[in-house]
């Protein structure tokens, strides 16, 4: 059977289950914010899905599925499309489904008597923010959600999401008890649902949809405390590192964010860049109620100060403050100046403090550093890079050596491949996982390294790093 006729069977197979192959619409729901790499932007332009599906619930989504697996119809699962790293692009065209329409939160897991719940459960469309908005009322929140909150999917954050929001107190979701469970539907032509918990969620979370579309989400929860937004100046950027590290390493201290930016990256974001003095350094920090006098303190001892405070997501600069962190600081600076790029750079955490100061001092001349301070595998650490003009593939595979060399271990953000990314540890428990659950390899074509790996995209994007590895939940 021709791609041209397994896509026609498949449509009079999906009936009434809303689809289409206008052109238009195929074009804008096969992207995802991959644009923020150069590299990306040139390999990934023209991949667009040939049929859109978009199931209202999970059983559309069985029927699509099986349908899919019958014709042999590659499947790529979209949510929010709110990913970086062309996790959301098709590369061998097939079907994009779009799995927004499956929201709502499920219930609560734990002491429902004493209004003590320790997880809750959502349908994988439902937006982030979404789930905490129901939560809050009786005291309780996730634990960490991605920077893209207000429009990611559940189920994206998962698939395609590492760390975010929360990770300085509570890790990445990687780490061992940051994802409860996760329903899984499988691609055949009847397709079936497994439950996952324990180290088994790591073999799905972070596979870009390669080995199972998931379904339901099961994360635990924190006391949702009463968030401060702090807006911090610091003369140095030596001493905005200090404080980072200071406060990331004081455990008494509940904070959600803790952002540094060297001068002169604070005045490239419009809404902040009036609050921060020429020349000076700012950290982001999001601290609850009670621990704002600790930061305080910090603050003074570090020769900072504050020079603005509001409750979560009141701040004059119209959105809350964590859009300014993460993978959307990118995005501010990209507004400045569209050839600025950075690189996803993990740093030791024997030698935190030491190493982010060298890396400020010695590649000054290359682009001033941002960083995100985030707990993994069981201590502090952080991630980020300097962020400079890109000048082509050459210049970049040079500038991940120079940071290997200086101590730092490198993931290639520059990538829709899962090994050649090096974030995502994709190995025979991996790959045995996909062929259970995908048996004829029609999920993210492409991109999990046991399934069609084009060599065009492998040369094209390959880089030298070296990757991230972990200690701790493999």
């Amino acid at each position: 059977m021709s791609p041209a006729e397994a896509l026609t069977r498949l449509r009079t197979e999906l009936g009434p289950i809303d689809h289409s192959t206008d052109t238009r619409k195929l074009r804008t729901k096969s992207r995802d914010l991959f644009g923020q790499s150069p590299v990306l932007r040139d390999l990934l332009r023209g991949h667009n899905a040939e049929i859109f599906i978009a199931p209202r619930n999970k059983e559309e989504l069985r029927t699509a599925v099986a349908a899919c697996a019958r014709h042999r119809v590659p499947i790529t699962v979209r949510g929010a499309g709110s990913g970086q790293f062309g996790q959301g692009v098709p590369l061998s065209g097939g079907a994009v489904i779009d799995v927004t329409a499956l929201t709502g939160v499920l219930g609560w897991h734990g002491d429902r008597g004493r209004q003590l719940p320790r997880s809750v459960r959502a349908l994988t469309g439902t937006v982030v923010a979404d789930i905490d908005a129901e939560i809050r009322p009786s005291g309780w929140e996730l634990r960490m959600h991605p920077p893209t909150a207000q429009k990611a999917t559940v189920g994206g954050y998962i698939a395609g999401g590492h760390a975010g929001v929360g990770s300085c107190q509570w890790g990445i979701l990687r780490d061992t008890g940051n994802i409860t469970a996760l329903e899984v539907m499988t691609v055949e032509e009847h397709p079936r649902l497994i439950e996952l918990r324990g180290r088994d969620v790591n073999t799905v979370h972070h596979a870009y949809g390669a080995n199972g579309i998931i379904t339901e989400v099961e994360l635990p929860v924190a006391p949702a405390w009463e968030w401060h937004e702090l807006v911090i100046s610091f003369p140095e950027f030596e001493q905005a590192a200090r404080f980072s590290v200071d406060l990331c390493h004081s455990d008494g201290v509940l904070k959600k964010v803790v952002s540094p930016h060297a001068h002169p990256l604070p005045q490239y974001f419009t809404g902040l860049a009036g609050l921060i003095p020429e020349g000076e350094a700012m950290v982001l920090v999001m601290a609850a109620v009670q621990s704002v006098p600790n930061v305080e303190d910090l603050v003074h001892a570090n020769g900072g100060r504050i020079r603005y405070r509001c409750l979560e997501g009141k701040g004059s600069y119209g959105v809350p403050l964590y859009e300014f962190t993460w993978g959307h600081s990118l995005m501010h600076y990209q507004r400045r100046d569209p050839a600025l790029i950075g690189l996803l750079a993990l740093f030791p955490k024997p030698t935190l403090y030491e190493s982010i100061v060298r890396v400020h001092r010695e590649f000054g001349e290359l682009g001033p550093l941002h960083v995100e301070m985030k707990r993994i595998d069981g201590g502090l650490s952080c991630q980020g890079s300097p962020v400079f003009g890109y000048e082509g593939r050459e210049h970049l595979a040079e500038v991940i050596e120079r940071l290997q060399r200086a101590g730092l271990s490198i993931v290639n953000s520059h990538t829709p491949l899962l090994g050649a990314g090096g974030m995502k540890p994709w190995g025979q428990r991996e790959a045995a996982f996909k062929r259970d659950f995908d048996p004829y390899g029609l999920l993210a074509q492409g991109k999990a390294d046991d399934v069609l790996l084009a060599e065009r995209i492998s040369t094209s994007t390959a880089l030298p790093n070296t990757g991230w590895s972990y200690q701790l939940s493999n």
